[in-house]
């Protein structure tokens, strides 16, 4: 079972695509209302650990718990329901669709705060400009918007963020970011993995480092933005 104030606890995961081994005994928790940073490098393993949470990719080893309840083995729409919402790289949102329509096909089914369209039009004030328009015709940075207000539309207790200022200007970027930093305050978790590692680490309350698979350094956001080696090998000092 999950400890007291843990929302979220993975423990000796392992994960492979075929023969290859993608992800080897990885342990890591997030606390209820807390915001936790995935750092590392390309091919570290960072997407394959949140497919694993959520439910993509099966694990091999290991188990993972969520508000209690183990849930390694469940496929994703259940884990969804039970309040785990996942915003995939690439955004994956449905561009013949309006922006109306693809917030409103999402099931609010999710046991966390609940989000109403109005919400998230509040939210992001660019997505109520584009309302009646196709989300194809939206900027990356008004994907990546609309992509995190469909997530929350789910009535996540946890948010599985993968890259999303992936491919956004500056503006969007520190917009973005900022977005998810405040989701805090709604009473929301989130487990962030983020290319602009120190805007992360600005937002996060701890952080994982993960090298071919594994975690190699755990520590709050301060002491891993602090560290020598991690300043020399991912923060470009």
């Amino acid at each position: 079972m999950t400890s007291d104030g843990s929302l979220l606890t993975v423990k000796d995961v392992s994960a492979a695509y075929g023969k290859v081994v993608a992800l080897r005994g990885v342990s890591l928790s997030v606390n209820r209302g807390e915001i936790v940073a995935i750092l590392g490098a390309n091919g570290a393993g960072k997407t394959t650990l949140l497919n694993a949470i959520s439910g993509v990719l099966p694990i091999t080893a290991g188990r993972i718990e969520f508000a209690d309840q183990r849930i390694d083995g469940r496929k994703p729409w259940t884990l969804s329901r039970a309040g785990i919402s996942h915003v995939p790289e690439g955004r994956e949102i449905f561009p013949s669709m309006t922006v109306e329509a693809n917030l409103k096909i999402v099931d609010a089914f999710g046991s966390g705060p609940v989000f109403t369209v109005d919400d998230v039009l509040n939210m992001f004030p660019r997505l109520r400009e584009r309302f009646r328009q196709a989300a194809g015709n939206l900027s990356g940075g008004e994907q990546q918007m609309l992509a995190i207000g469909r997530g929350l539309m789910a009535r996540p207790r946890l948010i599985l963020f993968d890259e999303p200022s992936l491919g956004l200007s500056p503006f969007f970027s520190k917009f973005v970011l900022g977005a998810i930093g405040a989701l805090r305050a709604k009473g929301l978790s989130a487990l962030l993995v983020e290319q602009n590692m120190r805007a992360a680490l600005k937002i996060a309350d701890r952080a994982y480092v993960l090298r071919v698979g594994s975690i190699v350094r755990e520590g709050t956001a301060g002491e891993i933005a602090d560290a020598p080696d991690i300043q020399e090998a991912y923060l470009g000092a």
